[in-house]
């Protein structure tokens, strides 16, 4: 018997608008056995239905959305679920868009290059 004790894996979320982006995050997020894609979505609107249903540890937002922004997803869903952690995603390291995403509670970006 394993007398370790198992964390379970961090549950993460994934929005931005193409799919070629959310499959690389979610490959690269996969690769560690401590991570978990839970869910997806593609635009805002599927985002904040999905996300308090799956209750994630982790979502991770597009800066830029077809129907709307990431900023205004990530303050709606911070202030649902106060203990979610949300990292930008962004094509673009001098976004202004980061600062006010983290005034809305975010913990962090990631930059799509990566």
């Amino acid at each position: 018997m394993d007398t370790h004790t198992h964390q379970a894996p961090i549950a993460v979320f994934l929005l931005d608008d193409h799919e070629i982006v959310r499959r690389g995050v979610a490959d690269v997020l996969e690769t560690d056995p401590g991570i978990r894609v839970v869910g997806e979505a593609k635009n805002a609107s599927q985002a904040l239905a999905r996300v308090p249903a799956l209750r994630p540890d982790v979502a991770v937002l597009d800066v830029r959305l077809p129907d709307g922004d990431g900023v205004s997803v990530c303050r709606e869903l911070r202030s649902r679920m106060p203990d979610l952690k949300v990292i930008m995603l962004t094509s673009y390291s001098d976004d202004e868009a980061l600062f006010e995403a983290i005034m809305a509670g975010a913990s962090g970006y990631l930059l799509k290059q990566i």
